[in-house]
């Protein structure tokens, strides 16, 4: 269409040939073509000169129409592209997406405008096969291939109490301390979740890189991180709780790290979302945000 358009235009196969960079004979193929698939003549072409069919002269204006809803798409795709909008539907643990997430979630807004985020607070594994989802936050490994998986910062634990209860019960100075204090710890009854293993084992990595195991004897078990916090911020025990529920509390003074010489084993953290070849423009802008904001 853009060679026969030109050939009209230029009034000349040759001048035609010259302005796209194509042989003669080439441009006298493609309106060959052209007239074969459309059954129609375009161009009477003679040694002196050439004229355009009545045929020819509407499907010239036809070329020029077509053209024009190129570009008007090709500046609608440039809009969207540059200022994405439409629905995101995200799923995210729970602590993160309370503590972590959401309250970024403005700045995002703030970027983003025209994208509404509908937000999905679980911990249990999304099934990507449920195509509701545009994507996840996940904890631990992953073992789903099919999905696109981009680590972000590492999840990690604090154990601490709060002054209150220090001054009462006094801090444990090593591991085996711990068996004589009111640990509160968290379990779940859904060993579909990621993060299911804590209940009253827990974990540490000692100054010489040795994982340390402690059974503590628990006080009472809470299947809900920010219960546990709720009793830990009264004084009434020792928890382990993700960072990012405690930091505030932590820096406030409410809350106070214990056993701080050693480690506690980080969980992975991961945003993943399916394989596309075509991703759209808010989900892109999304991803975006999330990896420079958590990574």
């Amino acid at each position: 269409m853009q060679v026969f358009v030109q050939v009209v235009d230029s009034n000349s196969l040759t001048k035609a040939a010259q302005k796209l960079d194509l042989s003669v004979a080439m441009v006298s193929n493609y309106l060959k073509f052209m007239e074969h698939e459309l059954g129609a003549a375009l161009l009477v072409r003679t040694t002196r000169k050439i004229s355009i069919t009545d045929f020819g002269a509407y499907y010239y204006k036809t070329c020029h129409s077509v053209f024009d809803l190129l570009r008007e798409s090709e500046e609608v795709a440039s809009h969207i592209i540059e200022n994405p909008e439409g629905v995101l539907n995200i799923s995210m643990p729970r602590s993160f997406g309370i503590f972590g997430f959401l309250p970024a979630l403005e700045k995002f807004y703030q970027a983003h405008p025209k994208i509404r985020v509908d937000v999905s607070i679980n911990d249990s594994l999304v099934d990507f096969s449920d195509s509701r989802f545009d994507a996840a936050v996940r904890l631990g490994s992953l073992s789903d291939s099919s999905l696109v998986a981009r680590p972000l910062r590492p999840y990690t634990l604090v154990l601490c109490a709060s002054p209150e209860y220090v001054a009462r019960k006094g801090e444990p100075a090593t591991l085996q301390d711990l068996l004589g204090h009111d640990c509160i710890a968290t379990h779940f009854d859904d060993h579909k979740t990621a993060w299911n293993a804590l209940q009253n084992t827990w974990e540490f990595i000692n100054a010489d890189a040795e994982f340390k195991k402690v059974s503590v004897p628990a006080r009472m078990q809470l299947n809900d991180a920010q219960g546990v916090c709720v009793m830990v911020l009264s004084g009434q025990g020792i928890a382990l709780l993700p960072e990012v529920m405690v930091s505030s509390y932590l820096a406030e003074g409410r809350l106070v790290m214990l056993l701080p010489d050693y480690k506690i084993p980080h969980r992975p953290m991961s945003l993943v979302y399916r394989k596309n070849c075509y991703m759209p423009s808010k989900l892109k802008a999304f991803i975006s945000f999330v990896v420079e904001e958590f990574s």
